[in-house]
């Protein structure tokens, strides 16, 4: 397990440039982030930090952080790299929403069980790393099941998911953040009052091989402080990065084999 002293060494060498950090810096991000809440506040990051020149890379798909050589990703899920250092900068609160045409059409599922079970369908949304549809995990009054649901259409992209649910293809679980202007133009139907939903993680994750550059810095510090009105984090530790050593079971426990240091 790395002890991560680079981190304190670059805090000691961008002592002199933290104060205008300055160059390109490559960032991959998922799509709808980028489009419903880093494009709107973008002019801000850059009044703020004008000369650094950022590419941006949006999509939902796995990034080589070392191949791609990009500096960083802000991804939702757990960080199952061991090569790479993450910090926790929010929580996605999610919810089970469908279009009004499609309710009209099927009929409104009162229990989440009927997505299994019944003639109703999902809009699939494809994980990036093992290519299956990603279920959902709820709880009401300890009762508590995962939803997997039978969709019509999967896809790996956010933006289209979302656009194939208001277009009424079918049931599907969503990011708040994502849901709430469609919801207050009644184009969603928030389901399953009583229900609660399994918070995702985000995090911002870099190669814990390379320095923390005051580029790299900046934008993190952007990230950080940008969250909290869109993605506040549910937990205790908002501050703290997490040197990541995780096997591939991206919903085992969030706390197994993390090594918590000092926020840089």
């Amino acid at each position: 397990m790395r002890l991560l002293a680079d981190l304190e060494d670059a805090d000691t060498s961008l002592s002199s440039a933290v104060a205008s950090p300055r160059g390109r810096l490559r960032v991959d991000v998922p799509s709808p982030l980028a489009r419903m809440i880093l494009m709107p506040a973008l002019p801000a990051f850059h009044a703020r930090y004008p000369e650094i020149q950022l590419y941006m890379g949006v999509s939902d798909r796995m990034v080589d952080l070392i191949g791609d050589n990009v500096d960083c990703v802000l991804r939702g899920g757990e960080i199952t790299d061991p090569s790479l250092i993450a910090r926790h900068v929010g929580d996605l609160q999610i919810g089970v929403y469908a279009a009004p045409s499609y309710l009209e059409r099927v009929g409104t599922p009162l229990h989440p069980a009927e997505l299994d079970d019944t003639h109703h369908r999902t809009v699939g949304y494809l994980r990036a790393r093992s290519g299956t549809v990603a279920p959902i995990g709820m709880h009401r009054d300890g009762e508590r099941m995962e939803v997997q649901g039978r969709h019509v259409v999967a896809m790996d992209d956010g933006n289209a998911y979302l656009a194939a649910g208001v277009a009424g293809m079918g049931v599907l679980w969503l990011p708040q953040y994502m849901a709430n202007d469609h919801a207050a133009r009644g184009e969603l139907l928030p389901l399953f009052d009583g229900w609660s939903f399994d918070a995702m993680p985000m995090y911002v994750a870099f190669p814990s091989n390379r320095h923390v550059s005051a580029k790299l810095r900046a934008f993190i510090d952007w990230v950080v402080d940008l969250m909290p009105e869109h993605v506040p984090v549910a937990s205790r530790h908002e501050n703290s990065f997490h040197d990541k050593h995780c096997t591939d079971g991206a919903h085992r426990d969030q706390h197994a084999n993390v090594q918590q240091i000092q926020a840089v």
